[in-house]
């Protein structure tokens, strides 16, 4: 049951994590531009994105916790179901987004162009000269059998790994979520 004096906590959570998944997907993009176009632009730009990634689920849980009447919080367990669900709502529109450009509008040029990269004469004097051949040998077999994949496995890959790294988030965001405001 819902008493009209609960914070609804399950609506900022979805909430926030559409804008937050709103914002990995844009760093997605920003990353795979930077491949296709060999830009440095995008390049600084998906770095910047990637370091912003980290402060943003912060400053949602610092926003839950100014929403909330004062001498109330949300506890320790609302607080970390609260930033699950902003994650896993995250981790859901960013999954969809990335399946719908890998079905729909790569066709496979994104892992094209990190081949021909790595294929490129360049790139393998300096893993040579670096004393990397082993390294380098382990990255084309990865490109071959990541070629292979499918959208959804390619997806799913992904999706596995933003679940990872959002459950390195969960317990500091949720207790910054919990606490009281004064």
């Amino acid at each position: 049951m819902n008493n009209n004096n609960e914070f609804p906590y399950r609506a900022y959570a979805m909430e926030y994590g559409t804008f937050l998944g709103i914002a990995w997907t844009s760093v997605f993009f920003l990353y795979t531009a930077s491949f296709r176009t060999a830009s440095g632009f995008y390049s600084t730009l998906a770095f910047m994105g990637f370091l912003s990634l980290a402060i943003i689920p912060f400053i949602f849980a610092w926003r839950v916790k100014q929403l909330q009447n004062k001498g109330e919080g949300l506890g320790v367990l609302r607080g970390c179901i609260f930033s699950l669900n902003l994650f896993m709502f995250a981790c859901l529109f960013t999954g969809a987004c990335e399946y719908a450009y890998f079905a729909f509008f790569d066709h496979g040029a994104l892992l094209d162009c990190i081949s021909n990269m790595l294929q490129a004469k360049e790139m393998q004097d300096i893993y040579r000269e670096a004393g990397l051949n082993d390294a380098y040998n382990q990255m084309t077999d990865i490109v071959k059998q990541t070629q292979r994949l499918s959208a959804f496995e390619m997806t799913e890959s992904l999706f596995n790994a933003n679940i990872v790294v959002s459950f390195f988030f969960v317990l500091p965001v949720g207790a910054l979520a919990s606490l009281r405001k004064r």
